[in-house]
């Protein structure tokens, strides 16, 4: 990873180690990654998988938080996730969320009939622990949450243009884990179900 040297800043403690968090906070020198950063996820919450338009709210999470002992992740790329502000406000310095980057496909699922997200049939016993954990602290089964999630599927299953519904492709990018779950439970439309057989593989084949 490119490294370069800073600006110097006045000596504020002996040691790394008695440095506090509103310290840090007065060299949040992370909010200039906060487009990079941005860009780097297409603009999905790292956490409740939805497009955050710039304009609205659109953060720097440190996944190990500051108020830990491990201050210098306070300014490690590696540290950081792209969260909105209430799944930062959620999160804050609890540890007992998992890491996005360590969560496997499938261990979140969303029911599509009360839009609550909720773990997966027959995880092993500790990762169910601690994805029942990750909904409650987030409240990805929160009636905003539920909310966000039936405004979207209804805006491709029941537009208010009847014959305008909004394109998969567009849902997709801005609610891709609401799709993934719309695709695994057959609740698309035929016309976006992708081809399959032979048929597929002509439409795949170049002229």
């Amino acid at each position: 990873m490119f490294r370069r040297r800073g600006p110097r800043i006045a000596k504020r403690a002996d040691r790394i180690e008695d440095l506090d968090a509103s310290v840090l906070r007065s060299y949040a020198y992370w909010t200039r990654a906060l487009p990079v950063l941005h860009d780097s996820y297409g603009g999905i919450c790292a956490y409740a998988c939805f497009y955050i338009e710039p304009l609205c709210g659109p953060t720097v999470d440190h996944f190990v938080a500051m108020v830990s002992a491990e201050h210098r992740q306070a300014y490690e790329w590696g540290n950081y996730r792209l969260a909105c502000s209430q799944m930062n406000a959620r999160k804050r310095q609890f540890a007992d969320v998992l890491d996005p980057f360590v969560v496997e496909d499938g261990w979140f699922v969303l029911n599509l009939g009360t839009f609550k997200v909720e773990p997966a049939v027959g995880l092993a016993p500790e990762v169910d622990a601690k994805v029942r954990e990750t909904i409650e602290r987030l409240g990805l089964d929160s009636r905003e949450y539920q909310h966000m999630c039936r405004r979207y599927f209804d805006s491709y299953w029941s537009p208010k243009v009847a014959d305008q519904p909004v394109p998969l492709w567009s849902l997709e990018r801005d609610a891709p884990f609401l799709v993934r779950e719309m695709r695994r439970q057959g609740r698309i439309r035929e016309a976006d179900v992708a081809p399959r057989g032979p048929v597929a593989a002509a439409r795949q084949t170049p002229p």
